[in-house]
């Protein structure tokens, strides 16, 4: 019993106990669960038994259904589709009779079931012979109904014409007199009239015969087919001799061709019987399965009852075998729990919990710092507690020597922690100095920002007047003298805007604005147009600018051509600025890589022969506003060129470095990582078009940029309508539609973008219509030039603005039009006029060249007064009544084009007064066939 005497071996006891009385429980539950699992087997069979019979009861149910649909489709697919639905249906109830088997009245079931999927194929065959019926008959009915239109609609173009000739006879009658006079109007009364009255008879009954034959279509008694066939014989004789009026011999012949087509009524009288046969035979057939199904029903009905009281049975089988099994399991739990509270208290609390309970409180005691002996005393015995109570012992005798220790240890602290806090006061100081000083540094940084953003929109936007005003003063007529000067002012301004740029440039590079692009451009042609800028410099200096090209380089790279334009351009004006003699030379040429690159990164070299620079002054060079004046005779400048090419080949992924001694010139060097790309560009940079004129709304603040801008807008051919504030814009547009609108940013009543929302907003609502909006603002930094795309913007154009990026910004908008040629090539296109009018054509053997031409004269004179009406008219019903009018007589003459504008006027679109130019080419057309068709007579 040595094993037992421990803490484990307690415990070990404690559960061998307790998992013996488990198992005892659970070996008498599993021989009660046998013999329950045995019933309920039986009651699964009984369950599927009745789950059988409900389904084949629903499957009754819905083959019913679906036979209804299948008598009530109308097409061919809606009938496939329920004949497959009925055939699984079938199947499915098939399945279902062979799982219940085919002893007893189950056989009578199956052979019920045989004789309704019989039926159900007649009644699919049925169903598809009908809508055969149906489909000849509604081929056969359309057939006869256009016929009949046909005729009805060259009774009408008849009764037109008779119209038209009777209004031209009376025209005449003003213009005889005596016999002359008394001899027309018997014509007009004799023939014209009675030709009229003929044609409307024609018209009317051959609409009749079209309503009849949809009443034969529709008709569902045969008494009433068969009188609707008298009907239509009857009128078909009546209409043949009615057509028989008809003058014109390809008419007549249209004519007679469809009253034919119109004898096959029989033929759809006769399929629209069948059709009603064919549905007496499925109501018969419909009443035949129902009388089944009900059986079908009443049966499984009877095998639903059955498998209920079979399932009863066995469910107060089940009831009594788990009433016993419920009992056996109480009695067998309260013995195993009386077992379990006795275990718990002998061993597991009375020799385990309760001696720990002590030692826990103990261990409590000695954390507080109560260093008094334990009560009981644990460390009598041999197991785990009585080792745990002499630790605890040797526990509070080493507490008690550190309690000593801590006094000590605390008075030390005490004075050390004096010495650390007024450590950390002065620190406190210095850290609220720093912040302060970083707080300064800030406001200044933010002030700086905001002093150069208002310098740049206040500097360009005088730019904008004086660059923009030289743009347009080179159009004008100057002689040499003053285009010499036109030339000087120029290139001064062009240096004022250099040197603005070289400033915010630079503001915008330490800022952290500055981004590098990456797309294809020509390299060699870059190096060459740079060359060729600076070359004359040079020349006029007494200096040599050559390019050295490395022809193995690739033609077209991937970069930021803008930025590796700029810091070129600034090495060699610096070198053109500070070399007296000698020359300079510009260096393209790959550089040899070792790493893994694709392509060899491409090396850039701008050397000269001017004074050079000490290498204590080489660092200097590249800091901002700092200048050394290698030249005495150079003055100007900002200082600020190294710097910004500094920090634009740092962007570009390379390092700008200096190699130079004092007598030897200078050599600046770079190598950028550009890659060779296979994108094609142009040959020679493509002239901007002039697109369509436009209505432009330009709102502008300033006077003069206003002048500018209008200027520009007028060359590009626009018509443009000036505004000073929003105020002023908002008017406009409330009281007129525009194509687009230039807006500058800084207005003095609202910001830009507020005006673009409410100018889009009254275009829509008063004008229908989207008025899209440019920005126009002197500030270009990226991120604000992405606000306004981001804020509705269309496009956005920087002051000072140029004439080029003003109408590619314009042209954008309206990219889906075709743009204009130059103003040089431009040659108005007129109309060439028709070769041949079909209406007229066919009118001609019957009226005459003469009538027709009095058809003409009339159309002139009527329609004129008409067009002028129109165009003094409001949006209305007069308005569609007057072009509803002037397009019936532009139909009558074959006038299509020009019936297509009146119909456009009829529906609200277009406008009238450009209906008056299109009248007058269409009386030249008309005069004009008239012309050949007479000469060709003479």
């Amino acid at each position: 019993m040595r094993m037992f005497s421990g803490l484990g071996g307690k415990l070990l006891l404690a559960f061998s106990l307790m998992a013996l009385l488990t198992l005892s429980a659970s070996l008498l539950g599993w021989v009660g669960l046998t013999q329950l699992r045995q019933l309920e087997q039986g009651v699964q069979a009984t369950l599927a038994s009745q789950e059988s019979a409900r389904t084949l009861a629903r499957l009754s149910g819905e083959i019913q259904s679906s036979s209804r649909l299948l008598a009530m489709a109308s097409s061919e697919v809606e009938r496939e589709h329920q004949g497959r639905l009925l055939t699984l249906q079938g199947q499915q109830m098939q399945g279902v009779l062979e799982q219940l088997g085919t002893e007893g009245e189950l056989e009578k079931l199956h052979q019920l079931s045989q004789t309704i999927i019989g039926n159900l194929g007649q009644q699919g065959w049925l169903v598809g012979e009908r809508l055969t019926l149906m489909a000849e008959g509604s081929a056969l009915r359309t057939e006869l109904v256009d016929a009949a239109g046909r005729v009805a609609e060259l009774a009408r173009s008849q009764m037109e014409n008779a119209e038209t000739v009777m209004v031209a006879g009376m025209g005449d009658l003003y213009r005889l007199q005596g016999k002359q006079a008394d001899a027309a109007l018997d014509r007009l009364l004799e023939q014209d009239l009675d030709w009229l009255e003929q044609m409307t008879e024609l018209r009317h009954r051959t609409l009749m015969q079209q309503q009849r034959i949809e009443e034969i279509w529709r008709s569902d008694q045969p008494s009433a087919l068969q009188q609707l066939q008298q009907d239509v014989r009857r009128e078909l004789a009546i209409l043949r001799l009615r057509a028989g009026a008809v003058t014109d011999p390809g008419r007549r012949a249209s004519v007679e061709q469809a009253l034919t087509l119109l004898e096959q009524s029989d033929k759809l009288v006769q399929l629209r019987s069948d059709w009603l046969g064919k549905g007496e035979a499925l109501r018969v057939l419909a009443t035949a399965n129902d009388a089944m199904m009900a059986s079908l029903n009443q049966q499984v009905g009877a095998l639903v009852t059955d498998a209920r009281h079979a399932l009863g049975q066995s469910q107060g089988a089940l009831r009594e075998k788990l009433q016993l099994v419920e009992q056996a399991l109480v009695l067998i739990g309260l013995l195993t729990l009386g077992l379990l509270i006795l275990l718990m208290w002998r061993i597991v609390y009375g020799r385990i919990v309760w001696p720990l309970q002590h030692a826990v409180a103990g261990m409590s005691r000695l954390a507080r710092g109560d260093l008094t002996p334990p009560q009981p005393n644990l460390a009598q015995g041999q197991d785990e507690l009585a080792k745990l109570g002499r630790a605890l012992q040797v526990f509070r005798d080493n507490a008690i020597e550190l309690g000593r220790y801590q006094r000590e240890l605390e008075s030390r602290v005490e004075e050390r922690t004096g010495q650390l806090s007024h450590a950390n006061e002065r620190l406190n100081e210095e850290v609220e100095k720093q912040r302060q000083a970083r707080a300064e540094a800030e406001q200044a940084n933010r002030a700086k920002s905001v002093f150069l953003a208002t310098m740049s929109h206040e500097i360009r936007t005088p730019m904008n007047g004086i660059l923009g005003g030289l743009t347009l003063l080179e159009d004008t007529h100057l002689n040499g003298e003053q285009q010499r000067y036109l030339a000087a002012i120029g290139h001064s301004g062009e240096s004022l805007l250099e040197i603005l740029n070289d400033i915010l440039d630079y503001s915008k590079i330490e800022a952290g604005h500055v981004e590098a692009r990456r797309e294809p451009f020509p390299l060699h042609q870059l190096a060459d147009e740079l060359c060729a800028l600076f070359r004359p410099r040079a020349e006029a200096k007494g200096l040599r600018l050559e390019l050295t090209y490395t022809a193995s380089l690739p033609p077209v790279v991937e970069g930021d051509m803008g930025k590796l334009r700029q810091v070129l351009a600034n090495l060699l004006g610096n070198a053109v600025k500070f070399t007296r003699e000698g020359g300079i030379t510009l260096c393209v040429m790959p550089l040899a890589c070792a790493g893994p690159c694709a392509e060899p990164c491409i090396e850039f070299v701008v050397q000269d022969t001017g004074p050079g620079i000490p290498a204590e002054e080489q660092q200097a060079v590249f800091e901002a506003f700092r200048q050394r004046k290698r030249d005495m005779g150079h003055q100007g400048g900002t200082g600020l060129g190294l710097a910004i090419s500094q920090k634009l080949v740092s962007a570009m992924g390379g390092e700008l470095q200096l190699q130079s001694q004092p007598g030897e010139g200078c050599r600046f060097s770079f190598s950028l990582p550009l890659q060779r790309s296979a994108a094609l560009l142009p040959a020679e940079p493509q002239a901007f078009q002039l697109c369509q004129p436009r209505e432009i709304l330009l709102v502008e603040d300033n006077e003069i940029n206003r002048l500018v801008a209008q200027g520009m807008l007028a060359r590009l051919g626009h018509r443009v309508t000036l505004a000073e504030d929003g105020r002023t814009a908002l008017a406009w547009v409330t009281e007129r539609a525009f194509d687009l609108a230039l807006l500058d940013i800084n207005l003095p009543d609202m910001d830009g973008i507020s005006l673009r929302e409410d100018l889009a907003a009254i275009s829509e609502e008063v004008h229908g219509r989207v008025l899209p909006a440019i920005a126009v603002s002197a500030q270009m930094y990226p991120e604000d030039i992405r606000h306004c795309l981001a804020a509705g913007f269309a496009d956005f154009v920087g002051k000072p603005v140029r004439l080029a990026a003003l109408a590619s910004a314009i042209a954008r908008q309206f990219k889906e039009e075709n743009a204009l040629p130059a103003a040089a090539d431009l040659q108005l296109r007129l109309p060439q006029p028709p070769a041949s009018n079909a209406v007229l054509e066919a009118d001609l053997p019957m009226l005459g060249a003469a009538r027709i031409g009095q058809l003409i004269d009339l159309f002139e004179s009527q329609g004129r007064e008409l067009v002028a009406a129109l165009a003094a008219s409001e949006p209305g019903e007069a308005r569609r009544q007057l072009a509803h009018k002037l397009k019936g007589s532009a139909l009558a003459l074959g006038l299509s084009e020009f019936a297509k504008r009146c119909t456009e006027l009829e529906n609200g679109e277009g406008s009238p007064t450009a209906l008056m130019p299109a009248f007058e080419g269409a009386v030249t057309d008309l005069r004009a066939w008239l012309g050949r068709k007479m000469a060709m007579t003479t």
